[in-house]
């Protein structure tokens, strides 16, 4: 049965330097999959690596259902084996000189409580993953999409309280990296399991998620829903990772509640959202995303006079290059028309509920 998993000040220290892991705490509800999101070195698999018993913490707590399984300070630490998890790598993990039934079959027959009839367990999990017909071929003859689904076959055929997934799609080509993602939400989803995926791809966890967990240098930045970690980014590296990548800089005039009017100078002024407390005078960044910039547009708010600097026409949709007031902008066009030319002056608006301001505290804070 399907349990939840609870993370309390989760610290982990190798040798030198930096924790890997600071202080991190976020729960997984029973049948809800979070996705663990940040650049290499965040800190992202090494979390997940403790929570399987893999790595051993320097401290805090974890806890799958009812039952701890990890506490230093304790001196508690539950073997990776008899924590009830399953495991599926960014390598397919399988058995090459078994058969697809025999791979999947495997862990029921090491199992105390892989009792019952294998074969109809097997079977049914095959039907889930769309692997029925291959179930008596080798596994070297599958391809490397196939090879996947039998690894989360076989991580899925126990039914373990816990579902871990590390980076389980980057092996792949794009193309069935996109078919396999939707998928998987759907196989989990159906069987119910908690899962806690880890990926360094945005779309990924989008898709992925019931939420998501941003982490940066071993800190969870912001653990939201989708569409909250999408539309209200704690902070700008969140924002900038989760693909804001235009930046104006300026000064904040005022703040209202969530809204602040921000100088950006020669442009004129700008009305944003912040989650943060932002005081008059203090520098600011306004961060947002190429496919909010309205070109050819005026809006009720944030209406700006500019330049189209460069156009990059890509069949299905287009990219400019904009300047307003000396800063500089990325807009993203859908359609199979580009609808202005190189050189020409253009009204753009930038709603300001995709304007988000926060603190300008140097280069560092966006990457």
């Amino acid at each position: 049965m399907s349990a939840a998993l609870l993370v309390e000040g989760l610290v982990k220290r190798f040798a030198t330097g930096k924790p890997a892991v600071d202080g991190v705490d976020f729960e997984v509800p029973a049948g809800e999959i979070v996705v663990l999101l940040g650049p290499s070195g965040c800190g992202k698999t090494t979390t997940l690596r403790c929570v399987a018993g893999l790595e051993h913490p320097t401290g805090g707590r974890i806890s799958i259902g009812e039952r701890v399984v990890s506490e230093p300070e304790r001196g508690l630490l539950v073997s990776p084996r008899e924590r009830d998890i399953g495991m599926v790598f960014q390598s397919y993990a399988v058995w090459p000189h078994m058969t697809v039934r025999q791979n999947v079959a495997y862990p029921l027959k090491h199992r105390r409580n892989g009792g019952g009839d294998i074969n109809a367990k097997v079977n049914d999990t095959l039907e889930l993953v769309g692997l029925r017909d291959y179930a008596e071929r080798p596994v070297t003859s599958l391809s490397g999409g196939q090879m996947q689904r039998v690894a989360l076959a076989r991580s899925l055929v126990y039914r373990p309280q816990l579902l871990l997934l590390d980076e389980p799609l980057s092996n792949l080509d794009a193309k069935l990296r996109l078919r396999l993602r939707d998928e998987l939400r759907r196989i989990l989803k159906q069987t119910g399991m908690t899962g806690l995926y880890v990926t360094h791809d945005q779309a990924e966890a989008v898709v992925l998620g019931d939420r998501i967990g941003v982490m940066r240098e071993g800190k969870l930045l912001q653990m939201a829903a989708p569409d909250e970690i999408y539309n209200r980014p704690a902070d700008p590296f969140v924002a900038n990772f989760t693909g804001a990548a235009n930046v104006l800089l300026g000064k904040v005039l005022a703040r209202s509640g969530e809204r602040a009017t921000i100088d950006l100078g020669a442009a004129g002024r700008i009305e944003a959202w912040t989650p943060q407390a932002l005081n008059p005078g203090d520098k600011a960044r306004v961060a947002l995303r190429a496919e909010n910039v309205r070109l050819g547009e005026r809006g009720p708010a944030n209406v700006f006079a500019g330049r189209v600097l460069e156009r990059r026409y890509q069949g299905m949709q287009t990219v400019y290059n904009v300047e307003m007031g000396g800063q500089k902008l990325e807009a993203l066009e859908l359609g199979t028309a580009a609808r202005h030319g190189a050189d020409s002056e253009i009204a753009i608006t930038l709603p300001p509920d995709t304007c988000w301001a926060y603190r300008d505290e140097g280069a560092a804070s966006v990457e």
